[in-house]
């Protein structure tokens, strides 16, 4: 049980140093070797340009966990040259990086107000992978503040990001950003997978810098779980990949991990040796968190191998930390004083700093609350001092655009003047016209509708011609089939008078039956030509209506649209009248018609 306390502080000690996470952030020159020495004095002959500007952001990515001040000096250049040149990109950049720096000296808050300054200008840019990089380097400031839910979705995003451009590398770091996080909250076995994956990615790209970042996540777990002869082994491993790597605060990070290791072993000499060799890299690179958590476990180490100045060494680094803006680092220095007091059996101390470490547990979210407003101020302050190194930067190129534009208003306003008489003076050229047009299409119109009317009159004098002139017809073959039937009654006379003789009646009867077949037909032809040309689609549209008319039924419409009588239609046609009212009657019920008086109206209306 005891050996599972000393684990979870060892994790939170972690966290709040970053000794995992920070540094793998932009060790770029590590796979791609530069002679930064060689950049540095190229700088002064170099223009104020972008490529000026990316020379000094390669700087201050190197030197940005290494010399903090120089960092800084390299990094607001680029600011100052991008922001003249309005180079987007280069402005995001410059205040991420200088983030960065201040994430190094501990001044989280600060780090995060340079972050979100340069988010929308990296969003403009539409750079992809350093907006990738921003969502990691903002989850690892929000994971030492303590905000872990919001720094495991900016890890994921970051994530997403990194899988859109192929940055196995930030996978690698984001997953273990992840597991970390899960880790420090209990849930060890969730965290080990995000491991198995950080370590996998890793040895894909064969980044031996990530590869020993995974090997302490994992000596991390089998620390939790007591299985510190395991946790020793993947430490050593990965600090001897971090010493031919030369990176010195991954070196500490791992020293301290091992002394830590034995210390939970009992191995104190050992662990004293490993936790000063981490707090000596601390103090050169100015690391006051690293030196904080280091001097604890050393003064832990100390105290159980009997010597008094461990509890000295504890006090001492109390002072420290209450001088750091980390309520989880004061915290944690809290616990780790009450364990060394309990060890020497002094309960009063013990339960004193073990309610001060309780104290600050309980109240985080007060504590969080005090944070944001602290950080608003901060960035109030920063964000109008910037505005004023910004202004001063483009006063004089402003105030020369002002002047400029000034004058093109000036002419533009006099142009615009003549330019707006002109035009009225069109536009009123226009509305004249238009009213002259207005009134002749009114003239142009009446007379169409004069022109229109007189040609509907002179179609229905035309149509009503044409309907006269076919009942003329009409009334001709009516008088022709009278004459021929004349004929035909003399001649059936003049063959009974010659008592049936063989030799004349059949010459009569032929003559009597061409002329009621030929005739008739040629009659009927001429009578249908003239009716299609008056009353063109009258028979389409009645077969349209009743495709099942006959020939026959069909004449007798034709005849009864022009409003023959019976009489006259079977004059016409050699019907019987008997015979025409039956074909009326079939046409009348085909046309689904109630009474024989609708019957021409209707024909007539088609």
């Amino acid at each position: 049980m005891q050996n599972q306390f000393h684990s979870r502080v060892i994790i939170a000690l972690i966290l709040l140093l970053g000794l995992l996470m920070p540094s793998i952030v932009f060790p770029d020159d590590i796979s791609k070797p530069v002679n930064y020495e060689r950049l540095e004095k190229a700088l002064p002959a170099m223009s104020d340009d972008t490529a000026k500007v990316n020379t000094l952001l390669q700087l201050g990515e190197y030197y940005c966990s290494r010399k903090n001040d120089k960092a800084l000096m390299f990094l607001q250049e680029a600011y100052t040259i991008s922001t003249s040149l309005d180079y987007e990109e280069g402005i995001g950049k410059s205040l991420m990086w200088q983030g960065r720096v201040y994430y190094y000296k501990s001044n989280y808050s600060l780090a995060d107000k340079y972050y979100d300054k340069a988010k929308p200008y990296l969003e403009t840019a539409g750079n992809r992978d350093a907006l990738s990089f921003w969502y990691m380097a903002k989850a690892f400031n929000m994971q030492l503040t303590g905000d872990y839910v919001h720094a495991i979705e900016m890890a994921k995003q970051a994530i997403e990001l990194s899988k859109q451009t192929g940055n196995k590398k930030r996978m690698a770091t984001c997953n273990m950003t992840i597991g970390t996080i899960l880790l420090d909250r209990g849930d060890v076995d969730n965290a080990m997978n995000y491991f198995k994956e950080s370590l996998t990615l890793a040895r894909d790209i064969d980044c031996k810098f990530t590869i020993a970042n995974a090997l302490t996540s994992y000596a991390h777990v089998y620390m939790i779980k007591g299985l510190l002869d395991s946790s020793l082994i993947f430490s050593r491993e990965a600090l001897k990949i971090r010493e031919g790597l030369k990176i010195d605060r991954l070196i500490a990070s791992s020293e301290i991990l091992i002394g830590e290791t034995l210390l939970q072993m009992g191995r104190y000499i050992e662990a004293e040796r490993s936790l000063q060799h981490a707090v000596s890299i601390f103090k050169k690179l100015d690391e006051k968190t690293g030196v904080i958590i280091t001097n604890m476990s050393i003064a832990d180490a100390m105290n159980k191998e009997g010597k008094p100045e461990g509890i000295d060494l504890a006090n001492q680094t109390l002072q420290d930390a209450l001088k750091i803006d980390s309520p989880n680092l004061l915290s944690t220095v809290y616990n780790k004083l009450s364990a060394i007091y309990a060890f020497n059996h002094d309960y009063e101390k013990a339960f004193e700093y073990q309610t001060k470490h309780k104290t600050i547990e309980d109240s985080l979210f007060t504590s969080e609350k005090e944070r944001i407003m602290t950080e608003m101020e901060a960035k109030f302050q920063a964000e109008k001092r910037d505005s004023q190194i910004q202004y001063l930067t483009i006063k004089n190129k402003t105030q020369r655009k002002n002047n400029i534009l000034l004058g093109i208003l000036i002419v533009f306003f006099a142009a615009g003047m003549v330019l707006l008489l002109f035009l009225f003076k069109i536009k009123s050229t226009a509305f004249n016209r238009q009213q002259k047009l207005l009134e002749q299409e009114k003239i142009i119109h009446a007379q169409e509708k004069q022109i229109a009317a007189k040609e509907k009159q002179l179609l229905s004098e035309q149509l009503e011609s044409k309907n006269r002139e076919l009942a003329s017809k009409a009334l001709e073959m009516l008088r022709y089939n009278d004459a021929i039937s004349s004929i035909i009654n003399k001649l059936e006379t003049l063959s009974e008078s010659l008592n049936n003789n063989q030799e004349t009646e059949k010459p009569i009867k032929d003559i009597i039956h061409q002329l009621e077949t030929h005739t008739k037909q040629n009659i009927w032809n001429e009578f249908e030509k003239i009716f299609k040309n008056i009353h063109s689609g009258f028979y389409d549209k009645l077969l349209s209506i009743c495709p099942e008319l006959s020939s026959t039924e069909i004449k007798i419409a034709a005849l009864l649209k022009l409003n023959l009588t019976t009489k006259e239609i079977a004059a016409i046609t050699f019907k019987s009248e008997g015979g025409i009212k039956t074909t009326r009657y079939r046409l009348r019920k085909k046309l689904g018609l109630s009474g024989d008086d609708k019957l021409v109206p209707f024909l007539m209306q088609i």
